[in-house]
């Protein structure tokens, strides 16, 4: 698929990759569709947009290492899946993006990080280091020990957070959902695609 023209003006990109774009609906990364991403963001980062990369599909990494073997649901387990492939998904996209002389790092966030302000600015100045020094930053949750308390829920949420934290001029979703709905298609079905948004509100706490 081309890159749009428009993302070619971009100072500072945040792409989300959902699990399912990276497995391509399968149970397991689909090696060539990462490839294919990473060559885009390599072009981008060519034309001298900054790349920074949310990604998902650590669990789904560690259970393809691990053979795929049933698991218990617990919380652990899942934890367990997430400290096996996350090494294992950085290693393919330093792999890739190795192919096209980029340099990737990987950072690790929890709401606490983003909720503490000390934190907050250690990871905007990381987040900042890397990019002044031609590094694409490759994010996700620190799933292998984080809780419900301290989570951020997924990694759209991620993303939307490190757009503000990195000041990114376009924040792109990449999922297999056709756009954002007025309700969860998937329990609703007066749920309806909504086209385009033009005011976001805030709630009045903020």
């Amino acid at each position: 698929m081309p890159i749009p023209k428009s993302l070619f003006t971009c100072r500072r990109l945040v792409l989300k990759l959902g699990t399912s774009v990276l497995t391509a609906g399968s149970p397991q990364l689909n090696r060539p569709r990462m490839l294919d991403i990473v060559r885009q963001c390599a072009r981008l980062n060519a034309a001298g947009v900054e790349v920074v990369v949310v990604s998902s599909a650590a669990i789904t990494a560690g259970r393809e290492r691990l053979g795929g073997r049933p698991l218990p649901q617990a919380i652990p387990a899942r934890q367990m899946l997430a400290a096996v492939g996350q090494s294992r998904l950085m290693a393919h996209y330093e792999q890739f993006f190795d192919i096209y002389g980029i340099v990737v790092g990987q950072v690790l966030l929890t709401r606490s990080d983003l909720d503490h302000r000390s934190r907050y600015l250690n990871a905007r100045d990381t987040l900042q280091a890397l990019l002044a020094g031609g590094i694409v930053p490759i994010i996700n949750e620190t799933d292998a020990i984080s809780t419900d308390e301290i989570k951020l829920g997924d990694n759209d949420n991620l993303s939307a957070l490190v757009a503000n934290l990195v000041e990114a001029d376009l924040l792109l979703l990449l999922t297999d959902q056709p756009g954002l709905f007025s309700a969860d298609p998937r329990t609703d079905p007066a749920a309806q695609l909504i086209p385009e948004v033009d005011v976001v509100a805030l709630p009045t706490s903020l």
